[in-house]
């Protein structure tokens, strides 16, 4: 059995050119990897931006202690920091490539858009319909949900085969 480190490893080197931008975006490509399959079983709670699991903050904490990954500070162009987590090449997972198409989805998709879906998720997994989820979607992430991120968030969810309800129409 692959423990859950590995594979967090191995999908972080599944990644363009072995690097995530962001420790949030790397939370919720997991949350929605694991979803679609990954054998992974990282708990997660609802946390200021949506799906958060502290046991995947501590893995990624121990690979870099393994040096299977680094992990840099960067700022972004409007200023504010974010991390980048880069794999070495030993962090490599053959068992990861069934994963592929979905990690390039989940890896070209806005960072907003993917917060915006793994929380919509998060909150259909709790039990919630789907105009409740939305609501509390709303409610959580304000503007965030405006300029068509909610309908692109619900439609990738609808694309990667993880809900087939979710109308993408609806006022803002």
């Amino acid at each position: 059995m692959i423990e859950n480190y590995r594979w967090l490893a191995g999908v972080i080197a599944a990644h363009r050119h072995g690097r995530v931008a962001g420790r949030t975006r790397l939370q919720k490509e997991i949350k929605l990897l694991q979803r679609l399959g990954l054998p992974t079983r990282y708990r997660y709670t609802i946390h200021f931006y949506g799906p958060y699991s502290e046991g995947l903050h501590a893995e990624l904490r121990m690979l870099e202690s393994m040096e299977l990954v680094t992990e840099s500070e960067e700022i972004s162009g409007q200023g504010k920091s974010y991390y980048v987590i880069e794999a070495k090449e030993r962090a490599q997972l053959a068992e990861v490539e069934p994963f592929q198409p979905f990690i390039r989805q989940l890896e070209d998709t806005d960072a907003v858009v993917l917060e915006l879906a793994a929380t919509y998720d998060a909150f259909r997994q709790m039990g919630d319909d789907h105009e409740r989820a939305r609501t509390r979607l709303r409610r959580k992430k304000g503007t965030k949900c405006n300029e068509g991120r909610e309908e692109q968030a619900l439609q990738l969810l609808v694309d990667l085969g993880l809900s087939s309800t979710c109308g993408t129409s609806s006022a803002n």
